[in-house]
């Protein structure tokens, strides 16, 4: 975990899209309106794995969506953006995830990754409830 978020400290005192590291969380500006997008960095035996949440299920259902139609949203998603992963979590919530191989990561590729994740789950969210809550 340690190279992967040594990484991320370079990407943050570079600037841009990076604002801030804490713990093993990133915020990741997506737009130039002030949006953004808390990434969650951790490792997975031979992987690390960065994650966002999108929404909570309880603020989508009953809206404008049904639990079905959300489903079939989520799935059409995954099968149109195949880096971004969106599952629903033991907790009831919508969240996107890239996972990388340990050993395969470099300052573009993270960045890369960090940046594609927060803006398709910063989309998606928007798409779903409107708001910039995540």
């Amino acid at each position: 975990m340690d190279a992967l978020i040594g990484i991320v400290d370079d990407l943050v005192v570079a600037g841009s899209q990076f604002k801030q590291r804490k713990g093993n969380y990133i915020l990741v500006s997506v737009d130039r309106s002030g949006r953004t997008q808390r990434v969650h960095m951790t490792r997975k035996r031979n992987e690390y794995v960065l994650s966002s949440v999108v929404a909570r299920i309880s603020d989508v259902v009953g809206t404008s969506l049904n639990l079905t139609l959300l489903l079939k949203r989520i799935w059409t998603r995954n099968a149109l953006k195949p880096l971004v992963n969106l599952n629903i979590d033991g907790r009831d919530r919508i969240v996107g995830s890239i996972s990388i191989p340990v050993g395969k990561e470099s300052q573009s590729s993270i960045a890369f990754y960090l940046e594609n994740l927060a803006r398709e789950c910063d989309r998606f969210e928007y798409i779903l409830t409107g708001t910039d809550e995540h």
